[in-house]
């Protein structure tokens, strides 16, 4: 589907052309919004029992692990997270779309997280939990418009409702990330840095009002000494260096930003993969919707058996729910993901950002361009084997020195907080006012 089309289903869905487009009505809304958020927030100040709906389509979307466990240790707080399907208007393959609420509940399951999935056999719906659960508090795990309108804020609006970008946000993307209606609406975003926290400042029609700099709470895991990681590499006959390739989804018209380079590096990558078959075992670990986008590209069964080569051959594996433990337990990566670019780097380990043309600096913002700048950059397939060759299997890493001063500067605990911990004052500071 084009953007024209995806866009105009959007705005027959949710019936908001007018007042996200006329400035006085926007601007209304957005101060609307903010006032409903305080009053919200203020009912909750002497609740005993203040129930939390966490709203999630895909497991790579979920960076609340610890905020979700802090509410369950409280005493006070009822947290539960609602699995509901992706996209309703982009047109993507039914079946993939089920299975991923499946994969989706398997990864809360393994948590052992108090879940639903409001949907109603019987009548083929999925209900409206503002009416079936009615929540105090809304987590939101995406801000986007092609979910099904009763997940998204206009739905919320008198209750307080909360973000955390499912990724960490590294790419120049200002209006996208910052200008979006409903990050424009949420009640409390919860910015990675106090660098972001400014782009807020100035990109946010709200000039930051609604943004709490807290940390990241997907890396926390990684500055944790209680989390006991289980090895999800497959076994080997022999020790082999693991190197992680996760490709990110960008590869059609539609998209608002292009940064994949996966139809360069397809079949690049299986080929690499049988040539160290002997010395390093490759992971397979792209985007949750490039699946989606291939299948429309490329059609269902070309893309079965792409997928099948990485699931079926003996060094390498295919990982298509979460990804920490594979990253702790791994020796390298290889990708071109906006999030992954300052996420990999908490580990400390060797990673190769894909790249295509020579002015690959310019997709970042500020805080982007220092974490690429720990990359080793790949262009050919020399550029990769090199990587492979010299940087994993020697262990001639000569930007480790950097990687680990931009660690410590930028990616730590703010102030002796986890960011889990900063999350819960902000909300109990709003709360009490």
């Amino acid at each position: 589907m084009n953007k024209f089309g995806y866009r105009f289903r959007l705005m027959m869905a949710y019936r908001d052309a007018l007042r996200t487009r006329l400035p006085f009505l926007y601007k209304r809304m957005i101060d609307n919004a903010h006032d409903r958020a305080v009053a919200a927030a203020h009912r909750l100040k002497d609740k005993d029992r203040i129930e939390v709906a966490f709203l999630l389509t895909i497991p790579g979307m979920w960076k609340l692990d610890y905020v979700f466990r802090l509410m369950q240790q409280s005493g006070r707080y009822h947290p539960y997270v609602v699995i509901y399907p992706y996209s309703q208007f982009k047109g993507f393959d039914k079946k993939e779309l089920s299975n991923t609420v499946r994969r989706t509940e398997d990864f809360i399951k393994q948590r052992g997280f108090e879940y639903v999935i409001p949907y109603d056999e019987k009548t083929g719906t999925w209900n409206d939990i503002r009416k079936s659960l009615n929540p105090d508090i809304v987590f939101f795990t995406t801000p986007y418009r092609d979910i099904l309108p009763s997940y998204y804020y206009y739905n919320f609006k008198d209750k307080l409702t909360c973000y955390v970008p499912y990724s960490f946000l590294t790419l120049n993307l200002y209006k996208l990330n910052y200008n979006q209606i409903s990050v424009n609406l949420f009640g409390l975003n919860f910015a990675e840095t106090d660098m972001h926290l400014e782009f807020a400042k100035k990109y946010s029609p709200t000039h930051g009002r609604n943004f709490v700099a807290t940390g990241y709470p997907g890396i926390e895991v990684y500055s944790r000494n209680d989390y006991v990681s289980p090895d999800v590499w497959r076994q080997q006959e022999t020790t082999k260096k693991r190197v992680i390739w996760a490709p990110h989804h960008t590869i059609d018209d539609s998209d608002n930003f292009q940064i994949s380079t996966f139809l360069i590096f397809c079949e690049t990558m299986q080929q690499l993969a049988k040539e160290y078959a002997g010395s390093i075992q490759f992971a397979f670990k792209p985007h949750q919707l490039l699946k989606f986008k291939l299948e429309k590209l490329w059609g269902v069964e070309r893309t079965e058996v792409y997928y099948r080569f990485w699931a079926e051959t003996p060094n390498c594996q295919l990982e298509e729910s979460g990804y920490v433990d594979l990253f702790i337990h791994s020796d390298a990566m290889i990708h071109d993901s906006g999030s992954f670019t300052s996420e990999y780097l908490c580990l400390g380990k060797p990673v190769m950002f894909l790249i295509q043309g020579s002015d690959a600096e310019k997709q970042f913002n500020d805080f982007g361009v220092m974490a690429f700048r720990q990359h080793y950059h790949g262009k050919t397939v020399d550029d990769i084997r090199h990587f492979l060759d010299n940087v994993v299997l020697r262990g001639d890493d000569p930007m480790r020195a950097s990687r680990d001063a931009f660690k410590h500067q930028y990616l730590g605990p703010r102030d002796g907080l986890l960011p889990s911990q900063c999350i819960m004052n902000a909300i109990e500071d709003m709360i009490n006012g």
